[in-house]
């Protein structure tokens, strides 16, 4: 409070909300500990596996519990000695999960399952925030005796300033991963509200070849750097007011491995950070890939100098012979297996590059197995050696959602043209009605199903031969939950590639919220499941407002139209909602003229991946007179009545 001589003294503490989506847990970083709750009947829990995971980590488990102790074997290294459950956590059904020393990186959600005999018995999910923790008495006292001394010698912190604009440096910061993870964060969290002129740039320090910058923040918006490919890096949308600076480097690689700094500045004053990058080798690696795709790469990436008479080895454990066998810039086939005789590449550049990926060309089913690379030199000691499982699968499968009520919809399939060479049927068929034709492709000639409920109502593209795209649109029809396949036959009937589209209808969600008028805010609640796509559009609208237009996301952005006067300022939506998957529109100063139906929709290109409306309903309140609520109502009478449009009388709509 200005020009008030109080200090207010916050005290940690762990917040536990209920929400739709599960539990949310709040709690201050450099605190010992946080638990994440979970409770189940006991007959539910004894005998059964307790599993905490989280799937945007590319090894997602956190702690196992098994009827006969503890399974860590899986365990996501960042969690190794930081989880712990009760010792008689499946006797009692409390499954709840303590971890030790969270830190903001531990931000996320957390799935508990209950498992028994591989089928899920129970699951909840619990969002972890781990908050910056609030200004301690030390702190205070410290900055008392700060003050105190910037009194006495004010003529010599001004003549420094007057002389040498100031630097900050905040301690460096490592951090490490394994290669093959989705993205990294490097950490930089400052004060909250940052001046709106500053400028954030993150640079990649390389005395060898020079420094690279690769992603700058200025006048409130990211520019995208041209040596840099689009949307390998990320900020946030609100580090301003956040103070949040981390940036989000994705598909890391060992070769981004090195220094990173980040420069705030404004004017001639800099604030800096260095965090330095390790990406470690994974030594093992599982790939799938469906039968009869063009090709697929087993990955071998390393750090290590090889010299240029090593040897590469690719083998597989239940065959004799080569896979592939490298030497001299090329390949030695003398002890090849015929399997893969023409069938298997490397970068001629390999050694030099590093880069010991190998690619299989034309896998199907009996080429799932596994598949070691050794790497040795010429006295025929090993270098390196890295272990790929890779699994062909018989076909493809899809999910695709649509809301109830939604008239088409596009069952996705693409492959290579060149399976599609020579004589070929495609079959698309509804699998789960009687094994139902509703398409079919034969040697040019298109023939959809005179069926009933689907004839004219199915489409396939006219080029697919040359572009490979079988995908089969369904228009103008009631769609329902539905399991369809698509074949691809030789003239032998041999299926040569098969897929399978799961279609699920989900329920239109509808709910409503009700407010007094005179609360500061409302949220309308609308949140949906991780991971969310970086390339959504999320759109809140008010059918029945004269500006319906609320609020929008889009390009990692919320935006509000500076012409909205009814909405403008008193809009707000997560600007980490692709993190968190919070949907939620915040609408300030509620007021009776915001009454109505808000509808959120969500796009993905020009395809509707979801939605959601809320009924709003802003109350009188309830100890206003029957006088007070006279002159309001006379107003919407005068208005409902009149032929002409009018602005709501109610104020606070346009306060600012």
């Amino acid at each position: 409070m200005e020009g008030s001589g109080m200090v207010l003294l916050l005290v940690p503490v762990l917040l536990v909300s209920q929400h739709a989506a599960g539990l949310q847990v709040e709690v201050f970083e450099g605190e010992e500990s946080v638990l994440l709750p979970c409770w189940v009947p006991v007959n539910v829990s004894r005998g059964s596996t307790s599993v905490w995971d989280r799937d945007d980590f590319r090894i997602p488990t956190v702690h196992v519990r098994e009827p006969d102790g503890d399974y860590l074997k899986d365990q996501n290294q960042r969690y190794a000695g930081r989880t712990s459950m009760m010792e008689d956590a499946l006797q009692t059904g409390d499954l709840s999960l303590t971890l030790s020393r969270p830190t903001f990186t531990d931000s996320g959600t957390f799935t508990c399952t209950v498992r028994r005999l591989g089928e899920d018995l129970h699951s909840v999910n619990v969002d972890l925030q781990v908050k910056e923790p609030p200004s301690r008495w030390p702190w205070v006292l410290l900055g008392l005796v700060v003050l105190l001394i910037l009194l006495v010698v004010p003529a010599v912190v001004w003549y420094c300033l007057r002389k040498k604009k100031l630097t900050a440096v905040v301690p460096p910061e490592t951090v490490e991963i394994r290669e093959g993870v989705k993205s990294v964060l490097l950490p930089f969290k400052t004060s909250r509200g940052l001046p709106q002129d500053v400028k954030v740039e993150w640079t990649r320090l390389d005395p060898s070849r020079g420094n690279i910058t690769i992603h700058v923040f200025e006048n409130g918006r990211s520019e995208h750097q041209e040596n840099i490919p689009e949307g390998q890096t990320k900020m946030k949308a609100d580090l301003l007011s956040s103070g949040d600076l981390s940036l989000t480097l994705r598909t890391p690689q060992l070769k981004d491995s090195g220094d990173y700094q980040c420069v705030v500045s404004r004017g001639g004053d800099r604030l800096r950070k260095t965090v330095t990058l390790k990406v470690k080798e994974s030594l093992m690696e599982e790939v799938e890939v469906a039968d009869r795709e063009e090709n697929v790469r087993l990955p071998f990436n390393t750090a290590a100098h090889l010299p240029q008479d090593a040897k590469v080895v690719w083998k597989r454990t239940d065959r004799t012979g080569t896979v592939y066998e490298f030497q001299n810039g090329q390949n030695q086939s003398d002890g090849q297996n015929p399997e893969y005789l023409d069938r298997t590449e490397m970068n001629p550049d390999a050694l030099g590059n590093r880069d010991l990926t190998l690619t299989l060309k034309d896998p199907s089913q009996r080429d799932s197995g596994v598949f070691i690379c050794t790497v040795y030199n010429a006295d025929g000691k090993i270098l390196g050696r890295k272990v790929v499982t890779l699994t062909v699968k018989v076909y493809k499968v899809e999910k695709v959602s649509v809301e109830e009520g939604t008239r088409s919809v596009v069952l996705p399939f693409r492959t290579a043209p060149r399976l599609l060479s020579g004589n070929v049927t495609v079959e698309w068929r509804l699998a789960d009605v009687d094994d139902m034709m509703l398409y079919t492709y034969d040697r040019g000639q298109h023939r959809p199903t005179q069926d009933q409920t689907y004839g004219g109502h199915t489409k396939m593209n006219e080029d697919l031969l040359t572009t490979g795209d079988l995908s089969l649109t369904l228009s103008d029809l009631r769609l329902t939950q539905s399991v369809y396949t698509c074949s691809i036959h030789n003239e032998g009937e041999e299926i040569l590639q098969q897929k399978v589209v799961v279609l699920i209808v989900r329920a239109l969600q509808v709910e409503v919220v009700e407010v007094t008028k005179g609360e500061p805010s409302v949220s309308l609640p609308f949140k949906i499941p991780l991971p969310v796509d970086e390339d959504i559009k999320v759109e809140w609208t008010h059918p029945g407002s004269r500006q319906p237009e609320v609020i929008t996301f889009e390009n990692g952005e919320v935006q509000v139209s500076k012409w909205n006067r009814i909405y403008r300022r008193r809009t707000k939506m997560d600007g980490d909602l692709l993190r968190t998957g919070d949907l939620s529109l915040v609408l300030k100063r509620p007021c009776v003229a915001d009454n109505g139906l808000y509808k959120c929709m969500v796009y993905k290109g020009q395809e509707v991946q979801q939605q959601k409306m809320v009924t709003l309903s802003v109350r009188e309140h309830m100890e206003s007179s029957f006088n007070d609520r006279i002159p309001s109502f006379k107003r919407r009478r005068t208005a409902s009545g009149s032929p002409h449009e009018h602005i709501p009388l109610d104020s606070s709509i346009n306060q600012d």
